[in-house]
């Protein structure tokens, strides 16, 4: 308007807008201002809508380059690793190494699922020192090819009746393979050892029928037991 030699009330008498939106439109509630009423004042002035703004630009920040030293540099490169070699370790490697480094939390007593396994050992990992974590990658590769089994395994999640000593027990398979299957039994070290002989009925994998099979405890976790068939599934 300064420019244009043009006051507020002349420009309101142009537009047929009302002062109070001139003014509104002259301070920073423009941007409140609908395209309609500033396309109707920048045509009373002769200029573009945009030509009506005063446009800030900030300045771009140069990106911070963070300078990393040798030990953040093997650090990084060693949690990679221990990570990598996480995500591709069976449930059952995952559990015993779990079981074997809870004590760096002074929690032995903690229960982990199968489904946070893997969150739980690399919330650990990422608490541990770099000597540490070179320490349990050293263990991580000594697994690497020591597991291998007889019979693949997946993972069949289904609920199960186990029966050991004349007592029925409702469980829950974990995995299943032709040769075994692991069970999610509670407070499973006090109830079971190496060599127990066990009954199981569970559905089939394949025909989704109810099978009974005999098997011996190989295996005691906090949180189950591996069985292996005494003959194959």
């Amino acid at each position: 308007m300064r420019n244009a030699g043009i006051s507020d009330a002349e420009l309101s008498t142009q537009t047929k807008l009302p002062r109070v939106v001139i003014s509104n439109a002259s301070c920073e509630k423009i941007e409140f201002c609908g395209l309609n009423v500033l396309k109707k004042v920048a045509s009373a002035l002769n200029v573009g809508i945009k030509d009506l703004f005063e446009e800030n630009r900030p300045e771009a920040k140069k990106p911070r380059v963070c300078k990393m030293n040798a030990d953040q540099t093997n650090i990084s490169a060693v949690t990679e690793k221990l990570i990598s070699a996480i995500m591709k370790m069976s449930a059952t490697d995952k559990d015993k190494l779990l079981e074997k480094y809870n004590e760096l939390e002074k929690t032995p007593g903690k229960y982990t699922t199968a489904a946070s396994v893997t969150s739980d050992l690399i919330s650990l990992i990422m608490g541990m020192s770099l000597d540490d974590r070179c320490k349990l990658l050293g263990d991580f590769m000594a697994f690497s090819g020591k597991t291998k089994r007889k019979y693949s395994r997946m993972e069949y999640i289904k609920e199960m009746r186990l029966t050991f000593k004349g007592r029925m027990h409702n469980c829950n398979t974990r995995n299943l393979s032709h040769g075994g299957l692991f069970i999610e039994v509670g407070n499973a070290k006090n109830t079971f050892s190496l060599g127990d002989v066990v009954q199981m009925n569970f559905e089939h994998p394949q025909t989704e029928r109810y099978c009974k099979m005999d098997g011996t405890v190989m295996r005691v976790a906090k949180n189950g037991i591996g069985i292996k068939f005494n003959s194959p599934l």
